[in-house]
């Protein structure tokens, strides 16, 4: 079997855990209304039906309505999955030949080193079998994402 858990991080690196979200809307966090996170998607496989072993982790930066609240809207949706079939389905050549303007991918948001920080502490404490993989995982994302979308002039990736 398998898993997903959903996190915030906020701006002072505190982290709430957030239920799975309810038709594409995510449980209210009234501390954190008006405020950008970053949200962290673990994906994982269970042993015993408990959180055994990490497999992927997503990050992307968020801001919460006045009630504290993110919902899925069909339009973000649709511009991530058409961003990556764009890509998946495409050879180099056949995106080069297209005469039709293309968009570029989604940049892949990355955590900064204190929401990692704070982010193998939580996985530490509250998920031991998580915690154990996140830092390989996390680490073997964050330089590609780097690689991939630097910026030639300054190396800064772009956000």
């Amino acid at each position: 079997m398998s898993g997903v858990k959903w996190l915030y991080i906020s701006t002072e690196n505190k982290i709430y855990k957030v239920p799975n979200p309810k038709n594409g809307k995510f449980k209210e966090i009234k501390e954190l209304s008006e405020q950008d996170v970053l949200k962290v998607m673990l994906y994982y496989k269970t042993k015993n039906r408990r959180p055994d072993k990490l497999v992927m982790l997503e990050f992307d930066r968020i801001t919460l309505d006045s009630e504290g609240v993110y919902e899925l809207t069909d339009e973000r949706q649709s511009k991530v999955l058409q961003s990556a079939f764009q890509y998946i389905n495409n050879r180099p050549q056949e995106l080069a030949d297209n005469k039709s303007p293309f968009e570029l991918p989604l940049v892949p948001k990355v955590p900064s080193n204190n929401e990692k920080i704070a982010l193998y502490e939580y996985l530490n404490k509250k998920f031991p079998n998580l915690g154990k993989d996140a830092p390989a995982i996390v680490e073997k994302v964050r330089p590609n994402s780097e690689k991939m979308y630097a910026n030639p002039n300054n190396d800064q990736v772009l956000q």
